[in-house]
Parts: C-alpha cells; sequence; structure tokens
C-alpha cells in the first residue's frame, strides 16, 4: 500500500471549464484567437499516421489526432472513426471490468461524441462494445437518466445480440410508458419539458437523424408552450402555477440555446438556425443572447476557423459552473452544452489545430471523456506555432494533470503513454524564448511520471527520470524520492547529500511538512550507519518547525504537518503525544477522504508494528465509518487480521465483513481479501502477484503469515526480500523495516526539553 506521504492528485478540471478560461478568458491567451473581424491564414493538421482499420494504445492519441482533423464525411474520416471507436469501446470495458463505473461511463460517452450523425453507425463500434454498452446503460439507469439509457437500448437494438435485443425492446417500453405517465401529471409547459429532458438527454447519445428531429420537436414544442403562457399571462395577469411558471421561464430563458446546442453537437450551424427559425425561436435568441445568434449566424452563412471560434467563445460559458452569478441557470443542459462545446471545438480543430484556445478546450475534454492520452497530441501545433510562455505552460498544465489523473484512476500504462506523448511539448519549452517562466516546467512533468514510476516499482525508469528532473530543478519533493532510492541502494552517503541539498530547496523551505519528511530521513538514514546521537540532532530540529507551524490555516497542510509530527514523536518514543498528534491530523481534515486514508493508515499501522490490537481494530472501524474505498480498506483489514492471528485473539469480526465486500473480480485487491479470508495461501499470493509493487506486497503478507503461524525465520527472510525491492514507496518496506529492526523506530534519550510538546 501506497505511503502517507504520497502526493493527493486532484480530480480533474471539468473539460468544460479549460485552464485557459480560469486563467483570465480567452483574451488573456497572447495572439491564441482568431476573431471574425480580424482574419487570419488558418493551419490545417497535418497527420500523425496513415488511416488503418485497427490502432493499439500505444497509437491511439495520435489516431484521435487524426480523426478530429479530418473531413466530415470522407472515407479517410470513416476509417480513422472504426478504429478510434473499437479502441475507445474496448479501454472502456477495462474501467467497468476494475469497477470504475464513472471512468467507464466517461469513456462510453467520449466514444459516442465523436460519431456524428451522417458517419456510418452499425459497426463503428466494434466487437468489444456490446459489454461496455450493457455496463454504461447500468449506470445511467441508476442514475434515473431515462433520455440517455435511450439512446443506448436504440443502439444495443441494432447491433447487440438477440438476447440483448429482446432487452432493450422491453427497457424501452417501460420507459416510454413511464415518461408518459410522468408527462400526464403536469400542465402543459411541465409536460412539454419533461418530454424536452428525455429528447434532448437522448440526443447526446444517440447521433442519429430520427433523435435530433425528436429532440427539436420537443424543443421547439416546449418554447411555443412557454410563450404562449407568457403572452396569456401578459394579456390577463392571470398568474399561472408555479411550477407552469418556473418552467415556461426555463424554457424562454435557455429553449433557443439548447435548440441550437442540439445541432451544434455536430458542429451544424446552419442545421441550428434553420431550426431556430422553423420554430421561431430565433427572436428570443437575438433579445437574450445577442452575441450567441450574431456569431452562430455568421457561422452558418460562411464557415472559417475565426468564425468557429468565436462561436466556440459563446457556448464556453454556458458550460462553467457558475453562468452570470446564478450557477443554477443551466445546470439543467450543462451536459448538453459541454457535448455543443465539443463538438463546435472539434469543427474549429479541423480547420485550424493551431488557436491554443481550441486546442486547450479539447485537450481538457479529451481527459474527461477517457482519452487523456490524446490530450498532449491535441496541443503539439498550437505550442510549435505559439511558444511563449502562458501557451506552453497551459499545454503542460494539462498533460500533467492527463498524467496523474490516469496513474490515479489506477492505470499506469496510460500515464506512461501519455507522458510519451508530451515529449514534443517539453521540446518546445525547453527551446523557449519567452521572456517570461513556463510553469509546470518540464523538470515539473519528469518529476511527476518519476514518482509514478517509483510508486509502480520500477526504480530505475523512476532514477532517471527524477535525476534529469533534479539536473533542470532544484526539488526538495525530487531529491527526497532521490535519497529513498539511494538508501535502498545502499548509498548512505549519497543519500545523505541529496538530503542536505533538498533542506535549501524553495519548495522545502515553503512547505513544513516535506522539511520535516526530508529531516526524518537524515536521521533514519545516520541511525542506519550506526551513529545514534548524530541521528537525534536532525530529529530534534524536525520536531522544533513542526511544533511551531502546527497552526497553519489550510487544513490538508495541518493534516499532514500533524502526520509527520506524529512519526517524529514516534522516533522519540512518546507514543502518546504521538497519538495525539494523529488525532489532530484526523480531526483537521475529517471530510477528506484522501486525508482520512492517510492518517488512518499510520493509525493503523503503527499499532500494527507495536501489537495494539485495541487501537487497529479502532482505526479499522473509523476506515469503515469514513466510508474510504475498497482499495484501503482491504489492506487495513488485512493488517488487523495478522494482528489478530499474530496475538491468537479470536476476530471481532470487521476484517471479514470487509473482505466479503470485495468480490472476486480479478482486481488485486480481490486477491489480497481472499488471503485475508484464509481461502489462499501466502506461496498462492506471490504466484497471483502480476507487477513488482503487487510481488513485494504478497511477500510482506506471506512473511507475516508465516510468522504468526510461528516460523519466524522464514517470515524475517522474506522481509528482509520486501526492503530490498523496489517498493521504495510502500507502506510495507517501512513496517517490514521496523519489525526487522525495532530499534530503527526509537533514536532514545528524552524528549528536548526546550519544546512544548502539545
Amino acid at each position: 500500500m501506497m505511503p502517507s506521504n504520497v502526493r493527493w492528485v486532484p480530480a480533474a478540471s471539468r473539460w468544460w471549464f479549460t485552464v485557459a478560461l480560469a486563467a483570465g478568458g480567452a483574451a488573456s491567451l497572447p495572439a491564441c484567437v482568431s476573431h471574425a473581424n480580424a482574419p487570419v491564414a488558418a493551419v490545417r493538421g497535418e497527420r500523425v499516421a496513415p488511416a488503418v482499420a485497427e490502432v493499439g494504445d500505444e497509437a491511439f492519441g495520435a489516431a484521435v489526432h487524426d480523426l478530429l482533423v479530418s473531413d466530415p464525411q470522407t472515407p479517410e474520416r470513416s476509417v480513422r472513426l472504426a478504429a478510434v471507436e473499437a479502441r475507445q469501446m474496448a479501454r472502456s470495458e477495462l474501467r467497468f471490468k476494475s469497477r470504475a463505473g464513472d471512468r467507464g461511463l466517461a469513456a462510453v460517452t467520449g466514444g459516442i461524441y465523436l460519431v456524428r450523425i451522417g458517419d456510418a453507425t452499425l459497426g463503428v463500434f466494434g466487437p468489444a462494445a456490446l459489454s461496455p454498452l450493457q455496463s454504461a446503460v447500468h449506470e445511467l439507469a441508476l442514475r434515473g437518466d431515462e433520455g440517455r439509457s435511450l439512446a443506448l437500448y436504440d443502439i444495443l437494438l441494432h447491433v447487440g445480440t438477440a438476447a440483448m435485443k429482446e432487452d432493450a425492446r422491453s427497457h424501452m417500453a417501460a420507459l416510454d410508458a413511464w415518461t408518459k405517465s410522468a408527462v400526464a401529471s403536469g400542465g402543459p409547459v411541465a409536460s412539454a419539458g419533461a418530454l424536452e429532458r428525455v429528447a434532448v438527454r437522448r440526443r447526446l447519445l444517440e447521433p442519429t437523424e430520427d433523435a435530433l428531429a425528436r429532440a427539436s420537436a420537443a424543443t421547439g414544442e416546449w418554447i411555443a408552450k412557454a410563450v404562449a403562457l407568457r403572452d396569456n399571462f401578459n394579456k390577463n395577469r392571470i398568474q399561472p402555477a408555479r411550477e407552469e411558471g418556473e418552467e415556461a421561464v426555463r424554457a424562454l430563458e435557455t429553449g433557443p440555446l439548447v435548440l441550437a446546442a442540439l445541432y451544434l453537437r455536430d458542429a451544424d450551424a446552419p442545421g441550428a438556425l434553420a431550426a431556430l427559425d422553423r420554430t421561431r425561436a430565433r427572436e428570443l435568441l437575438e433579445s437574450e443572447r445577442p452575441r450567441f445568434a450574431a456569431a452562430l449566424t455568421a457561422e452558418a452563412q460562411s464557415p472559417a476557423a475565426d468564425r468557429c471560434v468565436e462561436l466556440l467563445h459563446q457556448i464556453r460559458p454556458l458550460t462553467a459552473h457558475e453562468t452570470n452569478g446564478d450557477e443554477d441557470a443551466f445546470a439543467e443542459d450543462r451536459e448538453l452544452f459541454g457535448a455543443a462545446a465539443f463538438g463546435v471545438a472539434s469543427d474549429c480543430y479541423r480547420l485550424d489545430p493551431s488557436v491554443p484556445e481550441v486546442a486547450l478546450t479539447l485537450a481538457v475534454a479529451l481527459e474527461e471523456l477517457g482519452m487523456a492520452e490524446a490530450a498532449p497530441a491535441m496541443l503539439r501545433e498550437a505550442a510549435k506555432a505559439h511558444p511563449d510562455a502562458r501557451v506552453l505552460s497551459e499545454a503542460l498544465a494539462l498533460s500533467l494533470d492527463a498524467m496523474e489523473g490516469e496513474e490515479d484512476a489506477g492505470d499506469p500504462e496510460a500515464a506512461r503513454r501519455t507522458f510519451a506523448a508530451t515529449e514534443p511539448l517539453l521540446t518546445a519549452a525547453a527551446h523557449s524564448t519567452s521572456a517570461e517562466r513556463v510553469r509546470p516546467s518540464p523538470a515539473r512533468l519528469r518529476a511527476s511520471m518519476g514518482e509514478i514510476e517509483l510508486r509502480e516499482g520500477h526504480i530505475d525508469a523512476a532514477r532517471t527520470l527524477l535525476s534529469l528532473s533534479a539536473d533542470q530543478e532544484k526539488s526538495g519533493a525530487v531529491l527526497l524520492s532521490l535519497a529513498r532510492i539511494e538508501w535502498r541502494d545502499g548509498q548512505p552517503e549519497a543519500a545523505l547529500g541529496h538530503l542536505r541539498e533538498a533542506l535549501s530547496a524553495q519548495d522545502a523551505a515553503g512547505d513544513p511538512a516535506l522539511r520535516g519528511e526530508i529531516l526524518l530521513l537524515v536521521s533514519d538514514v545516520t541511525h542506519a550507519k550506526g551513529d545514534a546521537a548524530g541521528a537525534r540532532t536532525p530529529l530534534t530540529d524536525a520536531l522544533k518547525q513542526l511544533v511551531l507551524s502546527r497552526n497553519i490555516q489550510n487544513a490538508d497542510a495541518r493534516a499532514r504537518v500533524e502526520r509527520v509530527l506524529s512519526r517524529v514523536l514516534d522516533r522519540f518514543g512518546a507514543v502518546q503525544p504521538a497519538q495525539r498528534a494523529l488525532e489532530r491530523a484526523y480531526a483537521a481534515a475529517p471530510s477528506d477522504k484522501h486525508q482520512v486514508t492517510q492518517t488512518i493508515e499510520l493509525l493503523i499501522g503503527r499499532a500494527f508494528v507495536r501489537g495494539d490490537l485495541p487501537a487497529a481494530r479502532d482505526g479499522l472501524q473509523r476506515a469503515e465509518a469514513a466510508d474510504l474505498d475498497d482499495d484501503d480498506l482491504v489492506y487495513f483489514a488485512l493488517w488487523v487480521r495478522l494482528l489478530e492471528r499474530q496475538l491468537r485473539v479470536p476476530t471481532d469480526g470487521t476484517a471479514d465483513r470487509v473482505f466479503a465486500s470485495v468480490p472476486e473480480d480479478g482486481r488485486w485487491v480481490g486477491t489480497l481479501a481472499r488471503f485475508g479470508e484464509g481461502k489462499l495461501k501466502g506461496e498462492d499470493l506471490v504466484a497471483r502477484s502480476k507487477t513488482p509493487i503487487q510481488k513485494y506486497e504478497a511477500l510482506f503478507y506471506s512473511a507475516m503469515d508465516l510468522r504468526a503461524a510461528g516460523d519466524t525465520k522464514g517470515g524475517d527472510e522474506l522481509l528482509r526480500q520486501v526492503v530490498a525491492g523496489t517498493g521504495v514507496e510502500l507502506s510495507e518496506v517501512t513496517l517490514a523495516r521496523d519489525i526487522l529492526d525495532p530499534s530503527r523506530s526509537h533514536v532514545g534519550g528524552p524528549l528536548p526539553t526546550d519544546v512544548a510538546i502539545p
């Protein structure tokens, strides 16, 4: 299990709210955007590879890029689309199988968003599509999303097996009956609005003329009834029912935008304008959104890259979480506007992929829609055309977010592919002559990938990347990781050298928890060299600095400080003050699952080493109450179960409850749960491990199993393999060290008298 000092990877920005927009809007990007009144020559995208019938994961990012620069309704696009869709559906199937329902649904949605009316849809999703489509419709049904469920059932009705088709018909009939029942209970406008919601959401995932016609007709009827209600009120001044009035306001304010977005989902500006004229909604749009109407009209009449970008400007604000101070104004239709923004941005990109705003919008979109590896490829032309610090910073920030998001989701291979695709961006940033600095720097991306490799147990790759990063940019966090590798390699002097350098780094100066981590490792390495007295000095420095930093305002930072303080106090043998520090860490950020997980990990881990079963059980009960992820709960339950066995104490049932909640579905966490239940032996666990990290975890748990059975010698031999292995970042390595050498965790002597211990 990963240690408590692992960096938290925040959830990626929602794709409709690009980094560029967050930084101050499109206008803040120099030379980024071409406007309708300032036309410039468009740059057409170059293909990375020829169109082929199949693409693998390694070529997927480039294949998405090439698809998006292909002209619509051409043989080239058809070939590229089929290849990308088949691979995307296979990828989404893996995400569903790993029980990542949100990621699987996002991947299916992303694949379908690439398909437009006019594309040959029969068979385009490939042979692996049936399973993820079924999983996706299950996710949508659980959420009560009738419209998108109907869309996927319609696809299954055409491409599924006989049994799937029959099931789809049954569900579609039930949904239709439910919708009619719900509609019958409302007034004219509310009923029309209910039909509009279902039809619009169905259109999102059903790229057919029929779905568009249904949604357009339902939206037009909804607007017409709202106009009639408004006109009747203006004439008779009779107040309508509240539900009717609220729905009429929504229709009048957002109806024309919804109608246009239904067509812009496929970048069909002429179709959007015709639909507005057909339903007499154009006047409403021109009144409420004159700039949107003007941009739509210009693009419909004379399509061009600059006009397309101007239309994108008008759509993007509709997708943000706050619109004109009223965050709920477009909440119900935000996904439609997001799909429209994706459609328009895709068309802008085809016309000119060098416009940074467009490339950034698409890169974030692809990340959120399960195609993060394609994000760097989308940014290549923009970075080449605009090699200034702002554009390069945005491009590297999005690439970094994509890498870390993939790793956080449990897909390190995708993170590696994403990093590999950033090479042109890293090169451009390295050669930038801009007076401003590129942030994040190329060194930061290499460091991030190095940390990912370290967490995955690929120590040689990690060492190379971290060393390159340290040579380019001094970072306390990077130097700390290098020192951990060198200590593992039996090079304590090299480790101490990097640790001393780390203490003078800027990030260590501004991060008391990081500085405490560095000093703690200086103490451990010094102690391991046999200098117990010398180990006290850095530990004392850490103690003083951490105590002074305890009142830091940020809750996450305060929790980190308290956890490092707890570890320092444990080194001094101050068990109760260390426990109090952990309790404060737990209280600092009680609603943050990541912070809670890290704190509970330390609570149970130190109880495991000390043989304190009540404290370990208390930690596991807290973890259950906090509703932590299975991937964390199983490890905590294993530590408690092994401690129960070691102490020959009957189980209280908590660990069993955790193990039973995790199915045998091929994931490593399920294998660990079966071991915890006693259904697998230690050698079975080792045999089933597939990655370096899994191997060393398996060795650790096999070792503890042997020790619990009385074979201390055999167990310790396995523990030594764990310590000598490549799982430098594993909590199990730290536990193994403490178990093999209990004196390692105690420097001896009293606490410093000049520090007020909280």
